[in-house]
């Protein structure tokens, strides 16, 4: 019998994560989450050069991704925790008062991996120019 592929375990994770804190809120966007998790999990634990510690908003030498569509925070959320950037046990705080994690990823909130407030679609495209753009300015490689 094949053994499953350790992504496959990671995204089964994330989807367990993302039914979870939206079930538990009884609020969030599960579809949009859900729908994206392989991507984001290739991404975060295959595809992208990037390091939790020690985080800051201007990733040299690192990919950096860029969420559009912020109603997806629950996929995000997990996938970042999951990959270090801040405790998988603060994912049972989605959504609550005084979380870091609220319904659209935000940058005053403090949180690690987060570099882009969003929730209105649309942005991500020019704020991905502008980040790639500053990167090459900066003589960034990455």
């Amino acid at each position: 019998m094949n053994q499953p592929h350790p992504l496959s375990d990671i995204a089964s994770q994330v989807r367990r994560d993302i039914v979870r804190m939206v079930h538990a809120v009884a609020s969030g966007h599960p579809g949009g989450s859900l729908g994206c998790t392989d991507f984001l999990t290739t991404l975060y634990f295959s595809v992208m050069q990037h390091s939790p510690q020690p985080f800051d908003l201007d990733a040299r030498e690192q990919d950096v991704f860029v969420l559009s569509n912020g109603h997806i925070s629950p996929v995000f959320y997990s996938v970042l925790a999951r990959s270090g950037y801040f405790p998988v046990s603060e994912l049972a705080t989605f959504r609550r008062i005084n979380s870091r994690l609220q319904g659209h990823p935000a940058t005053e909130e403090g949180l690690p991996g987060v570099r882009i407030a969003t929730g209105s679609l649309g942005q991500g495209l020019s704020v991905a120019a502008g980040a790639a753009l500053a990167k090459r300015m900066n003589g960034d490689s990455r």
